[in-house]
């Protein structure tokens, strides 16, 4: 296997693996950020009653040398014209391997996964503490809950321990390790950060969180620098160097070029986030939100206020499964044109994050109402959940310019034109939805050059004196709750 040096190759291509909750996808780009190839293997997702969400992690490292292989097919000769790759994962997906076989010890625990939910109870004096090293709040999503509770209950886990085979880690971290040549055993910054153990001023594991929640340092991966050099993978017998990790929601930032402080970010997929750029970021305690480390090198780091929806596409796709409905994507906004009044909805899809934090809620709707307009209804929910992030962030940051939205939901107008509404921003939907995937491409192309500009769809503001009143009930309703 030989490495391809940039000398070489006639057109810089770029490899970028978008591992996501439903599919892993490859896509290639040219220098231009326009994609010349891509590939997608879809896969499966286990979920048993409200709290356990998991997937099969031979299953995603399958599909990430599926996705290779059919983009090697694809470009033929071309191939050799990859200078490099990237690859970012759902932030919060979490996995236990033996380091000397990469036999996966337990299941891929989806972001979604609340199981290890009781046992934060006894870390509840920790809370502040938690907030101000890792930038995040006390919560069953992130990892480690999840680690504490597979040491307890996983049999293979706690003998792997024993013979100090064990690796604990982010999704990534797996799917490096099986990937590049040597296995490394590495993680980024915004992967390592949802661990819950990770000091997000330092970039290193905080050894007093490790203690509490009894993690041994050992079992966990180097943490490098968001671009580094990962390792190689091979491709049609050449050694392709894997230059950026990242999370989708830390890459997705990056779609468009450098973040600017006068825009709000929001991506709308499963869930949805709500990312403020800024130089400093001011105390979010008050408010409830996180901070977010976004990227870093060895002469820069970038952080952003994150606010978190946990049900998003995936509350209109239980929905959908509820009724035995299929394809209601392309009716959506059908429906939203149609349905004047649609029924208040509270959305405790995989619990309420920011600024709620709320893991547990009961969803239902305050009225009855036929199944177009339950479906309009969980959408406004939706909008309203994203709504509550930009608002908070809005009292720690200066009102920005203009909302930059992407994500698969996104291509909903009814959603961006409500969103727009209810802000009283401009909402701009790129044509390209491709976010994660478009911001790792400007990440290994270089962060120094924005991306060409692209063309977009501006949703402008618009007087919705019944939308604003269905916002106010549902938020009356949402503090009773949470209170």
């Amino acid at each position: 296997m030989r490495i391809v040096t940039i000398s070489e190759q006639k057109e810089k291509l770029f490899l970028v693996f978008d591992q996501g909750g439903h599919a892993t996808r490859a896509l290639v780009f040219n220098e231009l950020g326009q994609i010349v190839c891509r590939a997608e293997s879809e896969i499966s997702t286990i979920q048993k009653g409200d709290l356990v969400v998991e997937h099969v992690p031979e299953e995603i490292v399958r599909s990430v040398f599926q996705v290779l292989k059919d983009v090697e097919v694809s470009l033929g000769g071309e191939c050799s014209n990859i200078s490099a790759a990237g690859l970012a994962t759902q932030r919060s997906s979490f996995v236990c391997w033996d380091k000397n076989t990469g036999r996966a010890l337990t299941p891929v625990i989806s972001w979604q996964d609340r199981r290890a939910l009781n046992t934060l109870v006894r870390f509840k004096n920790m809370e502040a503490r938690i907030h101000d090293t890792t930038g995040l709040y006390l919560n069953p999503h992130y990892g480690a809950s999840k680690m504490t509770w597979c040491l307890q209950h996983e049999t293979a886990v706690q003998a792997s321990l024993k013979a100090k085979n064990l690796c604990m880690a982010p999704l990534a971290s797996y799917i490096l390790f099986h990937l590049l040549a040597g296995h490394p055993f590495k993680v980024d910054p915004a992967n390592a950060s949802r661990t819950l153990l990770m000091d997000y001023k330092k970039l290193a594991w905080d050894k007093t969180l490790l203690d509490v929640f009894a993690i041994p340092a050992s079992s966990l991966p180097v943490i490098e620098n968001t671009r580094v050099e990962y390792g190689y993978l091979e491709l049609k017998n050449m050694a392709i160097p894997l230059l950026i990790c990242s999370g989708d929601q830390s890459a997705a930032i990056f779609a468009e070029g450098t973040p600017k402080s006068s825009s709000l970010y929001v991506n709308v997929g499963t869930g949805a986030f709500v990312q403020q750029y800024c130089d400093q970021l001011p105390a979010l305690a008050e408010e409830k939100m996180l901070a977010s480390i976004v990227y870093a090198d060895a002469l820069r780091r970038a952080y952003v206020i994150e606010g978190t929806v946990n049900g998003a596409a995936r509350a209109l796709d239980g929905l959908a499964e509820n009724n035995g409905f299929r394809d209601y994507q392309a009716k959506l906004d059908v429906w939203a044109q149609a349905v004047d009044e649609p029924p208040v909805y509270i959305n405790g899809i995989s619990g309420v994050g920011s600024p709620f934090w709320k893991a547990t809620l009961n969803s239902h709707f305050l009225d009855d109402a036929p199944l177009e307009a339950q479906f309009v209804g969980v959408l406004e929910s939706i909008v309203f959940l994203i709504y509550s992030n930009v608002a908070a962030i809005q009292k720690l940051h200066k009102k920005p310019g203009k909302i930059a939205i992407a994500g698969g939901l996104s291509n909903s107008c009814a959603l961006c034109q409500k969103l727009s509404d209810l802000t009283q921003l401009p909402v701009q939907r790129a044509a390209e939805s491709e976010a994660t995937a478009k911001g790792v491409y400007f990440l290994l192309s270089g962060i120094e050059a924005d991306t060409p500009g692209q063309k977009c769809q501006t949703f402008n503001p618009a007087e919705n004196k019944l939308l604003v009143a269905r916002y106010t009930r549902w938020l009356a309703v949402m503090w009773q709750h949470i209170d």
